[in-house]
């Protein structure tokens, strides 16, 4: 009876031993240790064509890689539908939850992180801005980096006047309260007077305001450009609608927008933007310090015609410049 009582009780601590030995194997091994989510919040500033492709390349690019890597990621996107303080209640709310990396697509939303930058609070990466150094990313209190919209005014110009030998007054639209904007408007001045060409500014500082300030440039000029504007561009639709009445040209500099009836771009690819702020996050996020290079511009630069709208203002595209396009839309 001894003999069997000790046997029992030999088993039952064997078999307590086992049980705690594959609860402390699952604990480690199960499900108990999941890998955590890299978080990436993205905060742009306002819905169209151009940014949303860029939130796009972002986001297609990281889920490509994070699947690679078998890392699960978590992408959100919101828009602050062209609001300043709205762009800064986003990002406060990004930061609360504790973002791995917050991208501010746009001026007014890459400005909205300046605050929270300077207390280190997490990582920034802008996209899409113009003139970063014009809008404060720059600074040496920051350790911003980011990838620029911007190329050079001049070529674009020249298209303009080779699709508009007689080209004489540049309307162009823009809300003041946008860096990027009042940047432009400084740099085309002097390109324009150099080509004996005018520039007709018109400040349209929210979206309302566009259909009575179309209806006045268009009337004053011989071209439209819409160039990196966030609230002008927001409102394209209705300011093709309404040059088309004066048989008005509308250029624009986002190539991804030209569908939407202007008649050519010459510029960046939005998406490839993209592509390009995630490649940043990423260089980032495997680096100890800060990325040396602070601001990268676009890599392409495409041509983009459309038929149609040239067709609608009475004008025809030289063959030369129909052989160079990237495309051109009928």
């Amino acid at each position: 009876m001894r003999n069997f009582l000790k046997n029992k009780r030999t088993k039952g601590a064997a078999t307590f031993a086992v049980a705690c030995l594959v609860g402390v194997c699952f604990f480690e091994t199960g499900c108990a240790k999941k890998t955590p989510a890299f978080k990436v919040c993205i905060n742009k500033i306002v819905d169209h064509e151009a940014l949303n492709e860029t939130a796009r390349g972002i986001q297609e690019t990281l889920q490509a890689e994070f699947q690679k890597l078998n890392i699960p990621l978590d992408v959100k996107i919101e828009s602050a539908q062209g609001n300043a303080a709205t762009a800064q209640q986003i990002t406060d709310k990004f930061v609360s939850q504790k973002a791995d990396f917050i991208v501010g697509i746009g001026t007014l939303a890459a400005q909205s992180f300046l605050r929270c930058a300077q207390n280190g609070k997490t990582r920034f990466v802008f996209s899409s801005v113009t003139d970063p150094k014009a809008a404060g990313l720059l600074s040496n209190t920051t350790s911003i980096i980011g990838v620029s919209n911007f190329i050079a005014l001049e070529p674009q110009i020249d298209l303009f006047v080779e699709i508009q030998p007689g080209l004489k007054r540049l309307g162009f639209l823009y809300n003041p309260s946008e860096a990027n904007s009042i940047t432009l408007l400084r740099r085309l001045e002097p390109i324009l007077a150099k080509r004996g060409i005018q520039l007709v500014p018109q400040v349209a500082a929210k979206m309302l305001d566009v259909p009575a300030a179309v209806s006045n440039l268009a009337k004053k000029v011989d071209v439209l450009f819409i160039s990196n504007d966030n609230t002008a561009l927001s409102a394209l639709p209705s300011i093709i609608s309404m040059a088309n009445k004066s048989k008005t040209p509308v250029y624009v500099s986002d190539t991804d927008i030209v569908p939407k009836g202007a008649v050519a771009a010459l510029g960046p690819n939005q998406y490839q933007i993209g592509v390009q702020t995630a490649k940043l996050i990423l260089k980032q996020r495997l680096s100890a310090t800060n990325l040396a290079t602070r601001v990268e511009y676009p890599q392409e630069t495409l041509l983009v015609l459309n038929q149609k709208a040239a067709k609608t203002c009475a004008l025809t595209f030289p063959d030369a410049l129909l052989k160079r396009a990237q495309k051109v839309l009928p």
